[in-house]
C-alpha cells in the first residue's frame, strides 16, 4: 500500500503552503510566506537490537536548489542541519544515528543518507521530531510507545509509517508489516487498526464494584473476536483470551467480567486503579495477526472508570470518565481541579510562547504532595516540567509557564529569557501576584499533547524500579490543522478555553484570542 504523503493544504496537494511570521501589515500581526512542504514518512524510533534508528523524509512541495538556503533541519528529539545540496520534489532521504550501520543493515537503500548530530537518540518512550524550514515548523512527527500507538513499533520489529492527515494524532501512524522497516520506498505495507477497540475499563476498586472491560465495534458488520488476546502490558500474569463464540455487532458494545487463561480456565478480570496499558490483539487460526487496539489510562479515583471518547474532528482520546457507562456510549472525561486555560503555542518570531493553568477547585492544591514518605510534584506533560516544594495554587488562582528561550525575529536564533524579562514584556497585563514558572522544553508549532498530572501513588514495577503513577487533571492535544482555530497558528493569537466542563481534547472547546498571560 502506498504511503499517503502529507498535504500542504488539506483540500489538495499544492507545491507550497502559507506560513506566518512578523508583519508590517495593517493588523500588525501576520506576514504570509511560502515554503516547500516536507514530511516524515517513516520513523524507526525503537529498532530491534543491532539495527539503527532512522528518520525517512519526503519533499512533497517544490524542489529545493539548496537545503541549507532554507535552513532545512531536524530539531526536537534529534538535531541535524542539512547541507548545501539540492533536493528534488518527491525525493526520499534518510537521516540516521549511524550511517555505517544503516548501510550494513539496509543494503538496498540507494538514496542519500545523513547522520544526525552525535549524542542524540530518539526516545523509546515518545517525543516530537520537528522538521523545520526557514525557522518554522513544517512538520512535527509526534510519536509514543503507549496505546493507542502500535506496540509493534516499540522494539518489536516494526517502524512507524505515516498515513496522512494530522501527524500529532496516533490515528495518522501505523506499524510497518516489513520487519525492520522499509526506508527509501513508497510502498510500505502496514497493519490496519482493528474496528473493535477497548472502549472502557472498570479497574478493581472493591468487591462490590468488581472489574470489567468493555469493547466497541466501530465497524458496520458483526465481528467475531473469539480467541483474541487481552494483554496487560505491565502485569506479571498478563495474557487473557476472549471466550469462543464471542461476537460484536457493528456499532454495538460488549462488556466482559471474565476472560480465559491460556489453559482455558475462566478468570475474573482485574485491572489496577493506579493505571496501566492494555491491548486487544486480533487472533486468527490461533496466530496473532498484528492488528490491535489499545488503551492506556492513568490513576482512576474510586468508583470511576477509564474510557475512550470521540471528538468532533473524528479522532479519539482516553481518560478517566465522569461516570461508568457499561454497555453504552461513554460519558465525558473527568476533569480538575487544575485546568489548562490558555496556550500560546506558535507565537510570531521574537515573541515568547506560554502556557496558562488555573485551579478551578474549591481547595488549595499543594503542587508537591507527600507520597510514601517522599515528595512528588505535579507535572506538565509535553514541556517536561515538575513543580517543586512550597508551590501551591489557591482556588481560582492562575499560574503561567514559559520556556527558557524563544526564537528571535530572524526565525532561527535562540534567545534566552528570564521570568523578570517576561513580566516586563507583559507589564500591565501580567499581575505581579501571578506565579510564573519556567520549563526547558518547547511547545510544538504543529501539534502536541499537553497535560496537567497529579502524582497519586508510588510503587514498584515488574523490574522492581520505583514508579510514580499519576492522575490526569486535564489535557489537550492541539493542532495547527483540522478543526482547531487557525488564527492561533502563528498569527499572533493564543488558544483560549471556552468551557471547563468539556474536555480540553475537544477542538471546539477552544477559540483564538489575543494572548493574555495570567488573565482568564
Amino acid at each position: 500500500m502506498k504511503k499517503i504523503l502529507p498535504l500542504a493544504v488539506s483540500a489538495a496537494m499544492l507545491s507550497t503552503f502559507s506560513m506566518t511570521a512578523c508583519s508590517e501589515s495593517s493588523s500588525g500581526k501576520t506576514r504570509t510566506v511560502s515554503i516547500p512542504a516536507m514530511a516524515v514518512t517513516e520513523l524507526m524510533y525503537h529498532p530491534a537490537d543491532g539495527y539503527p534508528e532512522f528518520v525517512e523524509l519526503t519533499l512533497s512541495g517544490t524542489s529545493l536548489s539548496s537545503m541549507s538556503n532554507v535552513n532545512l533541519r531536524l530539531d526536537g528529539a534529534v538535531e541535524f542541519t542539512f547541507p548545501d545540496e539540492a533536493l528534488d520534489k518527491g525525493e526520499i532521504i534518510v537521516v540516521t544515528e549511524d550511517s555505517a550501520l544503516f548501510r550494513e543493515k539496509y543494503p538496498d537503500y540507494k538514496g542519500r543518507l545523513f547522520q544526525w548530530d552525535a549524542g542524540f537518540k530518539l526516545s523509546n518512550s515518545g517525543d516530537v521530531l520537528e522538521v523545520k524550514l526557514d525557522g518554522k515548523g513544517d512538520f512535527d512527527a509526534r510519536y509514543d510507545n503507549n496505546p493507542p500507538w502500535p506496540s509493534l513499533a516499540d522494539g518489536n520489529g516494526s517502524s512507524l509509517v505515516y498515513m496522512g492527515e494530522n501527524p500529532a494524532y496516533a490515528e495518522s501512524w501505523a506499524a510497518s508489516k516489513i520487519v525492520n522497516g522499509n526506508p527509501g520506498s513508497t510502498e510500505d505495507p502496514y497493519y490496519a487498526t482493528s474496528s473493535v477497540r477497548i472502549n472502557e475499563i472498570m479497574p478493581y476498586h472493591s468487591d462490590e464494584t468488581g472489574s470489567w472491560i468493555e469493547f466497541y465495534n466501530a465497524g458496520t458488520s458483526k465481528t467475531d473476536i473469539s480467541g483474541w488476546k487481552v494483554v496487560r502490558a505491565d502485569a506479571k500474569d498478563s495474557v487473557r483470551y476472549i471466550p469462543s463464540g464471542t461476537t460484536i455487532a457493528g456499532g454495538a458494545y460488549l462488556s466482559l467480567h471474565t476472560l480465559l487463561t491460556e489453559d482455558g480456565n475462566e478468570s475474573s478480570v482485574s485491572f489496577v486503579a493506579r493505571g496501566e496499558a492494555v491491548y486487544l490483539r486480533e487472533v486468527q487460526d490461533g496466530e496473532v495477526t498484528g492488528v490491535e487496539s489499545g488503551m492506556e489510562y492513568s490513576a482512576v479515583p474510586t468508583g470511576l472508570s477509564a474510557g475512550v471518547i470521540e471528538l468532533s474532528d473524528g479522532s479519539t482520546q482516553q481518560g478517566t470518565l465522569q461516570k461508568p457507562t457499561e454497555g453504552a456510549r461513554n460519558s465525558e472525561i473527568d476533569l480538575g481541579p487544575i485546568y489548562i486555560s490558555e496556550v500560546f503555542y506558535n507565537p510570531l518570531d521574537g515573541d515568547v510562547e506560554f502556557l496558562e493553568i488555573v485551579n478551578k477547585g474549591d481547595s488549595t492544591v499543594t503542587l508537591r504532595p507527600m507520597l510514601n514518605l517522599s515528595y512528588k510534584g505535579w507535572k506538565i506533560g509535553g514541556v517536561g516540567f515538575e513543580f517543586g516544594e512550597n508551590h501551591t495554587l489557591e482556588p481560582g488562582e492562575v499560574a503561567v509557564l514559559i520556556p527558557s528561550s524563544y526564537t528571535d525575529t530572524d526565525g532561527y536564533t535562540s534567545v534566552s529569557i528570564t521570568v523578570d524579562e517576561f513580566r516586563k514584556k507583559w507589564e500591565g497585563v501580567l499581575a505581579d501576584s501571578v506565579q510564573v514558572f519556567q520549563y526547558t522544553g518547547k511547545l510544538s508549532n504543529r501539534g502536541e499533547k499537553v497535560s496537567v498530572e497529579e502524582p497519586s501513588e508510588v510503587a514498584k514495577d515488574l523490574k522492581d524500579s520505583t514508579i510514580v503513577y499519576y492522575h490526569v487533571s486535564d489535557a489537550l492535544l492541539y493542532s495547527d490543522g483540522g478543526l482547531w482555530p487557525e488564527e492561533a497558528d502563528g498569527k499572533g493569537y493564543s488558544l483560549n478555553r471556552i468551557d471547563y466542563t468539556i474536555s480540553g481534547y475537544e477542538p471546539s472547546n477552544w477559540e483564538a484570542k489575543e494572548p493574555t498571560p495570567g488573565v482568564l
